[in-house]
């Protein structure tokens, strides 16, 4: 019996991993098709009478060489088995565990999902807890939120991200790190250190390295957030780490680039806010009809000299809910997470926080920009009036506070206990000395001691700043006793 008839195309012009074909009349974009030496392709962009396909591999391609359809979209397998594996955005495993272990549950979900409108969403009102008191307390960010990271290098960005995982309660939150054309020892030392802090439990990796084709990095965020949207659609948070961006963008200009496209602003062509905006409108809070849950997504950039006005930069923070400027001055300072409060901002998680939080919040940002302003006055301090000196101690006692070793976490009550200290008769008269002498301290007294552990088990039902401030003050005898 002869085989149906079956609709082919043939090679016109092959550039790189870029191959123009002519024939296949019906293909969609999105299509995968397949040469007759058995190389996958994603076709990317129709043209009147050929179609631009994107190789998945490196294979050569030569003019004249016949491709098929296969019939099938580009899609990933997920399922629950995905967790604690690290996988490339065809879903391949990567980390040397063997086969992916798949069960009934799995599904194939497509990588290029169209985001959904605003019927599936609903108002964010869950604050995503980091553990970081400058975070939780300053820039808060909620459940279902998109928020820039970013920053020069060796600013901290990625010790910061690990530490956001390694905090998340594993039974509360899924998380996705998707690493975007890294190296591959990156690639390699990020899983190891999710590993040794026992992250990788609810943790899964989608990662493409440097040396992999150019179309396997432009895809890996579209798997990410298709992985995420698996956990989502079970009704999960989900945390969806991008790193990073600007990797993303320089690919994408390449492939655009190579095709022809006419490049516009810093040579990106001109589709290149829709490619990450489609990204990041994938993420938010859903409803229970399309599954509840929420993706909150953290994309990454890079910056260059520490300038953030480029293209990529501020396309990105005009698709976000708000970014956090990592500086490595402030890194070298041995402030850690090296985050510039003033440049940093969050426009939806402030709705999420607690209202003893939000009201401590605002007296805490208050006391910083006031005392920034009297930071030429400060070498001063013996002939500044008692309000001012008291004003600066309680900026550095705040900044003391909010300087946080990697791999540590603090739990919202005892941030809350520990900022509204600031502002009681038991700080008045210390200052930055005292409190990195004494944080530890204070942090497991409130954790262990009983009768401050009643404090702390109330400060999340408080209604007003004045309430924390009154309770925190029957205290003042106990805290004198154990910071002796």
């Amino acid at each position: 019996m002869e085989p149906p008839n079956q609709e082919v195309g043939y090679v016109k012009s092959s550039r790189a991993y870029l191959v123009r074909l002519e024939g296949l009349p019906t293909i969609h974009i999105n299509d995968l098709v397949e040469s007759d030496k058995g190389d996958s392709g994603l076709v990317n962009t129709l043209y009147g009478d050929e179609i631009e396909v994107l190789m998945l591999s490196e294979a050569t391609i030569y003019p004249g060489q016949l491709f098929k359809r296969t019939g099938e979209n580009l899609s990933i397998m997920v399922g629950d088995f995905l967790l604690g594996r690290s996988i490339n955005p065809l879903g391949i495993p990567i980390d040397g565990k063997g086969i992916l272990q798949k069960s009934t549950a799995t599904v194939s979900l497509p990588l290029d999902r169209p985001a959904r409108g605003i019927e599936a969403r609903e108002f964010i009102t869950e604050q995503l807890i980091t553990g970081v008191t400058l975070v939780d307390h300053l820039i808060p960010l909620g459940k279902g939120q998109r928020e820039l990271v970013l920053g020069d290098g060796h600013s901290g960005k990625t010790s910061f991200l690990i530490d956001l995982i390694v905090n998340q309660n594993p039974n509360q939150l899924v998380c996705v790190y998707g690493l975007i054309g890294k190296p591959a020892t990156a690639i390699k030392n990020l899983i190891n250190a999710l590993m040794v802090n026992k992250a990788m439990s609810h943790t899964v990796v989608v990662a493409s390295s440097s040396t992999e084709p150019s179309p396997m990095i432009f895809l890996t965020p579209f798997a990410a957030l298709t992985v995420a949207e698996y956990w989502q659609s079970k009704g999960h948070d989900v945390l969806v780490i991008l790193d990073d961006m600007g990797n993303h963008a320089k690919i994408y200009r390449e492939i655009a680039l190579l095709g022809g496209k006419s490049p516009g602003r810093e040579s990106y062509p001109g589709d290149i806010f829709y490619q990450h905006a489609r990204l990041m409108e994938r993420a938010g809070k859903y409803n229970q009809q399309f599954g509840g849950g929420s993706i909150t997504a953290l994309p990454i950039v890079e910056l260059n000299l520490n300038d953030f006005t480029t293209l990529i930069p501020t396309n990105l923070m005009s698709i976000a809910d708000g970014h956090l400027l990592f500086k490595s001055n402030l890194y070298n300072k041995n402030q850690r997470p090296a985050i510039d409060i003033s440049l940093s901002v969050s426009r939806v998680g402030r709705q999420t926080q607690q209202l003893v939080s939000s009201l401590l919040s605002r007296r805490v940002r208050q006391i910083l920009a006031q005392a920034g302003e009297l930071e030429t006055l400060s070498q001063f301090s013996a002939e500044l009036p008692p309000e001012t000196q008291l004003l600066l101690r309680q900026r550095d006692l705040i900044e003391e506070i909010i300087k946080q070793d990697d791999l540590t976490a603090v739990s919202l009550p005892i941030q809350i206990v520990l900022l509204g200290l600031v502002f009681t008769n038991f700080l008045q008269d210390k200052d930055g000395v005292f409190m990195r002498k004494y944080k530890n301290t204070l942090i497991k007294a409130f954790s262990q001691d009983s009768e401050l552990v009643k404090i702390t088990q109330q400060v999340s039902q408080l209604q007003s700043d004045a309430q924390l401030l009154q309770l925190l003050e029957t205290a003042d005898h106990k805290l004198k006793e154990i910071c002796k």
